[in-house]
């Protein structure tokens, strides 16, 4: 079924009504999407960064949020250039439900049908968008109670379409062959719908590894696989009887989720937290000012998250450290961020509205590494404390080194101390004098030949 962007279509309403737009000192690397060549206030409504060099983009017309479009722009270069066209012939038949991709030539969407607002197909393209084919299952999403919500890939090989219930039964089909093939999951292998009115939802998904994929649904529920899709599992976000509306994950067990509470006609937005891997959630709560309520997304490598906010009070891009208890805004001003997505814990990318020139609408991550570059639970490579500290920090290192590079990153991403040490030995303990820097949050960055690792530290 179609989800309702109720954050996103009050923005895009809003195109051009704030004033002086003041980009953040992190994200001020500003790009322009070309989406079907130069469009006035070109809107970003999916973004997928599969690599450093290798992002995709599908665009729409800011100022007819409601309108039909099948833009798409990509780069290959990490932003220096991007470059796009159409996806399909025309606007009539298809509507565009999500993009996923895979490298920088391979993608794919999922839609439904415009006219009958229902069923819908896959289309892949292995050329950089040049062409694009449809690859829908023969006789998948023909029956009038299906709707194709995403298409999603796990490996360039492994990957699922996601459909709306059919008799009792959700509708997914699984691929191990890249979508020359597809076999549908039984029904045996997906828990029931909860009642004959739940669906699934327009690109509300998520992914990690090479197995684990979550979907929502209206009534507040979470779909997992974590075998590439073959079989699920269910858990419940209670109270969010309107429906889950994002979903980010930074490891198998953590994540969040948007979801609301209320009635259709009066939703409230809410965060809540799962460590089981979506079968239990509990609520955040309040909600911290500084979180953007448009997007989340799980910072790649790290146990932090990024949010988005587009809404009139809600222009904030922010990152949480804490599992969305509380937000960090990264800065800057009057910038309606659509959405997110990190190839990794150093580069970044955020969407935006492009001017009435068609210039800019990408903003490109510019800061210091963020997080410690691991899954949440393991081990640190190395230790920093006192945290927080009012002078002499000591730096631990536990494994024998042959020498590292220490470089402290203030949040403009200035270095503002540097060290080194040529050699360095099991248990080695190295001391950095910070007494004379503003108080503030820094980030210690440790280079130890290809290995990089980054703590933050709080100089108080």
């Amino acid at each position: 079924m179609k989800k309702t962007l109720l954050s996103l279509a009050a923005a895009a309403l809003s195109v051009g009504a704030f004033a002086q737009a003041t980009p953040s000192p992190f994200w001020n690397i500003i790009q322009t999407g070309n989406f079907n060549g130069t469009t006035p206030y070109a809107g970003v409504r999916f973004l997928d960064a599969v690599s450093a060099n290798d992002v995709w983009a599908i665009g729409y017309n800011g100022l007819a949020p409601n309108e039909n479009y099948n833009w798409f722009s990509r780069t290959t270069n990490g932003g220096t250039t991007w470059a796009g066209g159409n996806v399909y012939a025309d606007t009539n038949t298809y509507v565009m439900a999500n993009l996923d991709a895979i490298d920088a030539n391979t993608a794919w969407v999922s839609a439904y049908t415009k006219a009958t607002q229902n069923k819908g197909a896959v289309h892949q393209t292995t050329n950089g968008g040049t062409t694009w084919t449809n690859m829908t299952p023969a006789g998948g999403y023909t029956n009038n109670a299906s709707f194709v919500n995403i298409v999603c890939f796990v490996t360039p090989s492994v990957g699922i379409i996601q459909g709306d219930p059919v008799g009792g039964e959700y509708e997914i089909y699984r691929t191990t062959d890249g979508g020359a093939t597809w076999t549908k999951v039984p029904g045996a292998n997906i828990p029931n719908p909860l009642n004959s009115s739940e669906y699934g939802l327009v690109n509300i998904y998520t992914k990690y590894g090479t197995n684990d994929i979550w979907f929502g649904t209206n009534n507040g529920r979470v779909y997992h696989s974590n075998d590439g899709g073959l079989n699920w599992t269910v858990g419940t976000i209670t109270g969010a009887v309107v429906g889950v509306n994002d979903l980010a994950f930074t490891d198998a067990n953590n994540g969040l989720a948007y979801a609301y509470s209320g009635t259709t006609t009066s939703p409230v937005l809410g965060l809540y937290r799962t460590t089981d891997g979506g079968a239990t959630w509990t609520q955040v709560s309040p909600l911290d000012p500084n979180m953007g309520l448009n997007d989340i997304a799980a910072i790649t490598g790290t146990s932090w998250f990024a949010s988005a906010g587009a809404g009139t009070g809600n222009q904030v891009i922010s990152y949480s450290t804490d599992h969305g208890a509380t937000w960090n805004s990264w800065g800057g001003s009057n910038i309606q961020y659509l959405t997110l997505d990190f190839a990794n814990n150093t580069t970044a990318w955020a969407g935006s509205f492009a001017d009435n020139l068609g210039a800019g609408g990408i903003f490109k991550f510019s800061g210091a590494p963020l997080g410690l570059n691991e899954t949440a639970n393991a081990p640190r490579a190395f230790e920093v404390y006192p945290n927080p500290t009012s002078g002499k920090v000591k730096i631990n290192l536990p494994l024998a080194k042959q020498g590292c590079d220490i470089n402290v990153i203030n949040m403009l991403g200035q270095v503002v101390r540097t060290a080194k040490a040529s050699a360095v030995t099991a248990g080695e303990t190295l001391t950095l004098d910070l007494s004379d820097l503003q108080k503030g949050v820094y980030f210690v960055n440790i280079t130890v030949g290809a290995e990089k690792h980054t703590q933050k530290i709080i100089v108080d």
